[in-house]
């Protein structure tokens, strides 16, 4: 094992034991909160055409890479600081512990007071959830965490792992996180935004191709028993929703639990089978967690190899 990988999976790891045992950072110190307000920054300068946002994107892209590889040089002045900057900044681009509680959270949530989990589902979902049903919004809580599951985790280490031979793993996480924030920001077709995030829109769906397809075996590989329903209905419905992604990991964790998803007036998954109760929210989390837990696994021995 070379230097550089060694490196590599000692801020791995650190960045992992850092989001399991403490979590998400505070707001006025998060990396990505930071590129967010950058976004915005931007956003509020840009004119609505596809040559800003495609200027807003690489303006965004280029400076997150380049603060977060200027502070690990920085950090050199002390032993051992650079790895617990890495790390940090690491971390800063997956969130395992806030994707499950959040997920647990709403799930007990929605049996206890279901207006009180109306207003806790925008931190999972976009949708208007103001007229959801109990099994809407149990459906929506599966498919946000399958979903999140490759956009907030699989991708970010995915890249990581990529690129981690070269030197520029943390690079590469942080360039996937600046893109997914973009979208997540102004990638959507509305007045003003079309066009100006149309490249942020396109770059998510290019960077998570590959994920959100290999997600597929790692969310077979969780439950056995699901595995081949969640293979054949990944295959079967992957394209029944608008991203050219999401639909891989929903249509594989419905498969593997067999239930049906649907977002009011935009798909349905697995239409043939019952609606999701709110018990199948945590059987979800479950399915996630260890869907996790083997990308850890593996990404481990990929910087092992």
């Amino acid at each position: 094992m070379t230097l550089a990988i060694e490196e590599a999976l000692t801020v791995f790891l650190l960045a992992v034991a850092f989001d399991i045992l403490i979590g998400e950072p505070p707001v006025r110190v998060h990396p990505v909160v930071w590129i967010g307000r950058l976004i915005s920054f931007l956003r509020a300068r840009a004119g609505p055409t596809k040559v800003q946002g495609i200027l807003l994107a690489i303006t965004v892209i280029a400076v997150s890479v380049l603060a977060a590889h200027l502070l690990v040089r920085a950090a050199h002045v002390m032993p051992v600081l650079p790895l617990l900057v890495g790390a940090y900044l690491l971390k800063s681009t997956f969130a395992i512990r806030c994707l499950l509680e959040t997920s647990s959270n709403i799930g007990r949530m929605i049996d206890q007071d279901m207006e009180e989990a109306k207003k806790m589902l925008p931190a999972l979902v976009g949708r208007d959830t103001s007229t959801l049903t109990t099994a809407q919004a149990s459906s929506a809580v599966i498919e946000s965490l399958s979903e999140n599951y490759v956009d907030s985790i699989l991708s970010p280490i995915f890249y990581y792992i990529l690129f981690a031979p070269i030197g520029l793993g943390l690079e590469a996480a942080i360039a996937f996180k600046a893109i997914s924030t973009m979208d997540s920001m102004i990638g959507y077709k509305k007045p003003g935004l079309k066009e100006l995030g149309y490249a942020g829109a396109r770059l998510d769906d290019l960077a998570n191709w590959i994920p959100a397809r290999l997600s597929i075996i790692l969310i077979a590989l969780a439950r056995p028993r699901g595995a081949r329903s969640a293979i054949r209905e990944a295959f079967k419905y992957h394209s029944a929703t608008p991203s050219p992604n999401s639909g891989w990991p929903m249509a594989a964790a419905a498969g593997s639990l067999k239930i049906r998803l649907e977002k009011p007036g935009q798909y349905i998954l697995l239409g043939e089978n019952p609606n999701p109760e709110t018990r199948d929210i945590f059987r979800a989390t479950g399915l996630v967690q260890s869907a996790i837990a083997l990308t850890l696994a593996a990404a481990f021995i990929c910087l092992l190899l």
